[in-house]
C-alpha cells in the first residue's frame, strides 16, 4: 500500500508546528480517533465506543495493508457496512482524506485513550517507559514493531537497545512517541 498524500499530509504538519497529529475521520458508519506521529512515521488508529484499534507504520510512503488485529478488520469491515475483510480500502480511504483532514497537536490524554486502543495485544504493559542495554526477543521485536515502528526497530539494533513497556503512560511516553531519537539522547539506557 502506498500512502501518496504523506507527504503534503507532513508538509502541512511542519507549517503548524505539529510533532504529532491528532484527528478524527469518519470511515462509513464509524469514527475512528488517530495519531500520526511523523517522526516514528507511525499511525495508531480507534474506534470510538469500541474497545479496539490497530497501528499502521510506514516505510517512506509504503506500508504494509496487513492488520494483524483480527477484531479491527472486523469492524472496519461492519463500519462500511460490507460483506468482506478489505483493509486496503480503508487505507487507501484515509489516503485521500490526508490532504483536507483537520488535525492539531495531540495532547496527553488523547494519546493515552488512542494508544490504549491501538494495540492489537491489549496487554498492561503498552506505554514507552525506558531504554535497556539488552539483546531483543522475537516477541519484544513483534510489539516493539506494532508499538514504536520499524524505524525504532532499526535504531534499537543498532544501539543494542530495546524499549521497555509500563501499564501507565507518562508524560515522557509522549514525547518517545514524538520523537524517540531525542528522548533517548536526554536520558540514554537505563539499567
Amino acid at each position: 500500500m502506498r500512502f501518496t498524500n504523506i507527504r503534503m499530509f507532513e508538509e502541512r504538519m511542519g507549517a503548524q508546528g505539529v510533532t504529532v497529529a491528532f484527528f478524527t475521520i469518519h470511515y462509513g458508519e464509524c469514527v475512528i480517533e488517530s495519531a500520526y506521529s511523523k517522526n516514528q512515521k507511525k499511525f495508531l488508529f480507534a474506534f470510538v465506543d469500541h474497545n479496539i484499534g490497530f497501528t499502521c507504520s510506514l516505510n517512506g510512503e509504503l506500508a504494509n495493508a496487513y492488520i494483524n488485529h483480527r477484531e479491527a478488520v472486523e469492524q472496519l469491515m461492519h463500519c462500511r457496512n460490507h460483506d468482506r475483510y478489505d483493509p486496503i480500502h480503508f487505507y487507501d480511504f484515509l489516503n485521500d482524506q490526508l490532504p483536507n483532514i483537520a488535525f492539531a497537536q495531540i495532547t496527553y490524554q488523547q494519546y493515552t485513550r488512542t494508544a490504549g486502543k491501538a494495540v492489537s495485544n491489549f496487554e498492561d504493559r503498552i506505554f514507552f517507559n525506558h531504554w535497556r542495554n539488552s539483546n531483543m526477543s522475537d516477541k519484544q521485536r513483534n510489539k516493539t514493531t506494532e508499538l514504536m515502528g520499524n524505524e525504532v526497530i532499526k535504531f534499537c539494533d543498532q544501539n543494542h537497545v530495546i524499549p521497555i513497556f509500563y501499564p501507565y503512560p507518562t508524560e515522557r511516553t509522549l514525547a518517545a512517541f514524538n520523537d524517540f531519537r531525542i528522548d533517548y539522547s536526554s536520558y540514554g539506557i537505563q539499567q
